[in-house]
């Protein structure tokens, strides 16, 4: 085998891995004049199973489809290396001009070896970086085990970690003892021991004992009444980057928002919602295309692929691209993810899955506005520059609230904002709304120490317009004595059993928990599809009203320009319980 055809397999296994978690399917771009026969004989299995595996592909596909195959590497062992305490001294120190590529080359080790063995390459190589370089004298020793694995990311804590993987925290503190000193971003933690391939599910998946498919249960005002004899054609875009075979891609691929990365937990997710719609009896024929996130290859597949005889189109994941097929077909294009510029794309047939940002603020003003019942209000600032748009904006709409008394605002006096200016205005006779307008991570810290002091003595309830990475290092125990307050567009709830049961059934069925891409390819594609289903066209289907999926929730108002866009939006309020409250 040539080196392009190794690194090819290389890729098509790491585009589905979710870190070091194996999944037992794959995507596969059907080559020209290549049949599922010929296919099927490559990945040693017969005709028939591959067909299972994509029930909606012909005996012949057309070249440039994407299809799901057996991961020839499922089931072999996942290895997790508990280094001992490295001196210094064996450290690699980065030179100047060094690359991640050249270092493995001069140690003869493997990229992925190298990216294990230090997450932080993860950011990128820096001059003066010091590696631990696997196999490099002196060894350490190594034990050698299979674990699931979990990336700590944003909002992550121990307490719903525990719950989102059915585990005791002593449990995960014996695993990862590193914990003692607090979670830290991107840190790989060790859940549990892979036990088998095969899941123990512990509830019902769903209602009715049917674990199948999700059923109705996950809508709100919009019902559905899916027609089961009617068909749908969908198309995906999704930018695979299957032809790009460099090593820049290699270095790049254990980056879990590479966008092959995101495509494939996309594919996967989006499969998911599919089979669970066909489990309802709904027929749906799918076709999944390589855009390489390139005009040129869209422009190659119009010409290609009869787009007009589609129901709907989802993707491509970039608006510029979306834009400029909405211009040469006329079907119903979905954009799944947000853009800070998405406002500036309004083709009538370019449907936008995200809210937009401002939304999200006006969402939260609009519900303090409808629940204000004589609050003390104090708005707490960085003074920095960029952030005093944002500041005088909310002051404002807060003003305009009927029978608004005062809206206090505090800034830092000599870089600093002491606990005492704050308390001097709260008020022990009704309830203080705290509005921290900063992403400023001092200011972050200072003002949440300073509340929690106050927390027993004041009714206190902090309101942030997000809680962005500011809020990273905070224990999220302290946002519950605080009653914190956000809008998001994405939430889910892992004490909800629906939730949990999607969780078991796409780890059973991938081998993997699933990504924040995974979630979104199925809650978009869920959604948009049994809308298609539930009405004669898709434009009523947006009409019928607000959705809440997995993580995501749906409710789509017509623009001017005649598309529609999602104005679906949370707002979270945290608990003393660390439960969360969805407050609308």
């Amino acid at each position: 085998m040539n080196l392009s055809k190794l690194f090819l397999a290389f890729l098509f296994f790491v585009s589905v891995v979710s870190i070091a978690q194996q999944k037992k399917y794959i995507t596969y771009t059907v080559k020209e004049g290549e049949t599922i026969k010929s296919i099927a004989k490559e990945f040693d299995l017969s005709t028939r199973d591959l067909l299972k595996l994509n029930p909606d592909i012909s005996r012949k596909p057309d070249a440039e489809t994407v299809i799901i195959v057996p991961n020839k590497n499922f089931g072999k062992s996942i290895i997790v290396n508990e280094v001992q305490p490295i001196k210094d001294s064996d450290l690699y120190e980065v030179l100047p001009k060094e690359t991640i590529y050249g270092i493995s080359k001069k140690f003869n080790i493997s990229i992925s070896d190298l990216i294990k063995a230090n997450p932080g390459l993860e950011d990128g190589l820096k001059i003066g970086m010091k590696l631990n370089i696997p196999g490099k004298e002196p060894k350490d020793s190594l034990v050698n085990s299979e674990y699931i694995l979990h990336t700590v990311a944003k909002d992550n804590t121990i307490y719903n970690l525990t719950r989102k993987y059915d585990v005791t925290e002593a449990e995960l503190l014996k695993l990862n003892p590193e914990l003692k000193e607090g979670l830290k971003l991107g840190m790989i933690l060790k859940i549990a021991k892979i036990k088998s391939e095969e899941v123990i599910v512990k509830v019902p998946l769903f209602n009715g004992g049917n674990n199948n498919h999700i059923n109705e249960s996950f809508g709100v005002n919009f019902k559905e009444k899916a027609f089961l004899n009617k068909d749908l054609n969908v198309i995906f875009l999704l930018p695979y980057q299957l032809n790009k075979l460099n090593d820049s891609i290699v270095s790049s691929i254990f980056n879990r928002n590479n966008l092959t990365n995101v495509a494939a937990d996309f594919h996967m997710g989006a499969l998911m919602a599919i089979d669970s719609l066909k489990q309802k009896g709904m027929h749906v024929k799918v076709q999944f295309f390589d855009s390489e996130n390139s005009l040129t290859k869209l422009q190659s597949l119009v010409n290609k692929v009869n787009f007009n005889n589609a129901d709907v189109v989802i993707g491509p994941l970039f608006f510029d691209k979306a834009e400029w097929l909405s211009k040469h077909i006329k079907t119903p294009i979905i954009t799944p993810f947000f853009s800070k510029n998405q406002d500036s794309y309004g083709a009538e047939n370019l449907i936008k899955a995200s809210p937009k940002e401002a939304l999200v603020e006006d969402k939260l003003i609009t519900y303090l506005e409808r629940t204000y019942n004589g609050e003390n209000i104090i708005v707490i600032n960085d003074g920095k520059t960029e952030s005093q748009s944002a500041l005088w904006r909310v002051v404002n709409k807060l003003k305009d609230f009927d029978d608004i008394k005062e809206v206090s605002v505090i800034k830092p006096d000599k870089g600093y904002i002491s606990g005492g200016r704050i308390s001097e205005k709260l008020l022990s006779s009704a309830k203080n709304w705290i509005f921290l307008i900063s992403e400023d991570n001092v200011t972050t810290a200072s003002t949440i120490n300073n509340l929690k002091g106050l927390a027993d003595k004041f009714d206190i309830h902090l309101i942030s317009l997000d809680k962005g990475k500011n809020f990273d290092g905070v224990d999220n125990n302290y946002l519950g004595q605080l009653n914190f307050t956000y809008p998001t567009a994405e939430f889910f709830n892992m004490s909800s059993s629906l939730i949990k049961n999607f969780f078991t059934k796409f780890q059973k069925e991938n081998n993997a928990i699933p990504s924040d891409y995974a979630i979104r390819g199925f809650d978009v594609t869920y959604d948009v599809l049994i809308r298609l289903a539930s009405f004669e066209t898709l434009e009523e289907g947006f009409k019928a009203g607000k959705s809440v999926r997995v993580s995501s929730s749906f409710n789509y108002a017509k623009k001017s320009s005649g598309s529609f866009e999602n104005n679906g939006i949370y707002v979270v309020q945290y608990t003393k319980e660390l439960v969360p409250l969805i407050l609308q």
